[in-house]
């Protein structure tokens, strides 16, 4: 049995965003195919074992030097930026880079906030990562595409290996997230409705989502009661929280928050199908941005394994697979008119829903885990390093200019306030 090592750059624990969960369900899952694994993540072992997992199959990053702790696996699995430490901690270990979250894409919407400080990382991060990784995970074929450009870039796509990977599905192909084949029974989690109330779900809230326009079709709702439900980000210190202040500001002036707009803090792992399950309605609209095109929006994906019926916005794999399949409703971006009569229409129930729900279903059976994993699985079992990579590859130095002055004085301050307030 070979031994995998997984690299989690979310602690592996109970309450954890899509990364976290996407670990705790590769370690739970590569070994039914007969790899052993190690998941390494900044939890402890304790941490991880409340999530489900063996502590003896954990180990905690800062325990030992990284190529200790990789040091009796054949090949690994990283995200983030902790694929770089490992890419030059274990420079012949074969590497499967996940890129599944784009978030170079992602962290440009906090530039107002953060400065090109995150885009200089983000950059020369993915710069090292496919130079120098050997397999490449994404979530959907418009990812795959987006990456096949940056990796041609770089020199990763040349006569070598397309001589010997014509359609380079070796070097890199779709992982998404999946579902599973059994979902838990439900146990509610929200408080007990009033009576008619319809519940939609938004979420968590990031800076390429809508929430506006939903707030603006929710107005003109004829459903005499429903309440919208927000999640709190479990990760506020590293995600700038300004959509979310916003959101809260313009529902309070609506007389709404607290009343028609609740929130809730986010839950355990293994109760967010209860909440789905919970809700009469998924809705979480987004801008149209190059986010969105590279999207797979997960808890859409959720929602439906569960027969939660969806509203989307268009754009995207699953906005593009729901329209396909009638499998929700998909409207423009920004038309709150239309984005109101889809929620009138699902919030009705009656035989047209159900279709829609059941379709759904048999989009999400599309992403069982076994099916969804496959391709990692092939490369985990017979581990090599890209040879092409040594001949082909070059690493570009990333350029970016100084921030803005007003930027910088803003920063000052801050920093400045800071300090004087410790």
């Amino acid at each position: 049995m070979s031994r995998v090592a997984l690299l989690s750059s979310e602690p592996v624990r109970p309450r954890m965003a899509g990364i976290g969960i996407r670990y705790l369900e590769l370690a739970r899952r590569l070994p039914a195919a007969g790899l052993e694994t190690i998941l390494i993540s900044s939890a402890s072992r304790e941490e991880s074992a409340a999530a489900g997992l063996d502590p003896a199959a954990v180990r905690t990053f800062g325990s030992a030097p990284l190529a200790e702790l990789v040091g009796d696996c054949g090949a690994a699995v990283a995200q983030g930026q902790l694929a770089n430490d490992l890419l030059l901690a274990a420079p012949a270990l074969p590497v499967a880079v996940d890129l599944y979250d784009p978030w170079l894409v992602e962290n440009l919407h906090y530039t107002a906030t953060l400065g090109l400080d995150p885009y200089r990382n983000d950059h020369a991060t993915w710069v090292l990562q496919m130079s120098r990784g050997d397999f490449f995970l994404c979530s959907s074929e418009e990812q795959r595409q987006y990456y096949l450009g940056f990796l041609t870039a770089l020199g990763r796509v040349n006569p070598e290996r397309i001589a010997a990977d014509p359609d380079l599905r070796g070097l890199v192909d779709t992982v998404p997230f999946g579902v599973a084949a059994e979902i838990p029974s439900h146990r509610p989690v929200l408080p007990a409705r009033r009576p008619g109330e319809r519940r939609l779900l938004f979420g968590g809230l990031y800076d390429w989502y809508d929430p506006f326009t939903l707030l603006a079709a929710l107005a003109r709702l004829g459903a005499p009661d429903w309440s919208l439900w927000l999640v709190r980000n479990p990760n506020p210190e590293g995600t700038p929280q300004r959509l979310f202040a916003a959101v809260e500001a313009d529902c309070r002036r609506r007389g709404w928050w607290g009343s028609r707009v609740r929130v809730l803090d986010w839950l355990p792992a293994e109760r967010r199908y209860d909440l789905l399950r919970d809700a009469d309605l998924l809705v979480a609209p987004h801008r149209p941005s190059l986010e969105t095109g590279l999207a797979l929006r997960t808890r859409y994906l959720e929602a439906l394994a569960v027969g939660c019926p969806v509203v989307a916005s268009e754009g995207g794999a699953l906005g593009r697979m729901v329209a396909e399949r009638r499998a929700g409703w998909v409207v423009p971006c920004g038309d709150a008119a239309a984005l109101a009569a889809a929620l009138d229409e699902a919030l009705a129930g009656g035989a047209e829903v159900e279709a829609r729900r059941e379709r759904g279903r048999e989009l999400a059976a599309r992403f069982s885990w076994e099916r969804a994993l496959a391709p990692l699985v092939r490369f985990l079992a017979a581990p090599r390093s890209d040879p092409t990579k040594e001949r082909y590859a070059f690493r570009p130095a990333t350029a970016a200019p100084a921030d803005r002055l007003g930027f910088r004085v803003r920063r000052w301050l801050a920093r400045r306030a800071r300090g004087r307030g410790a």
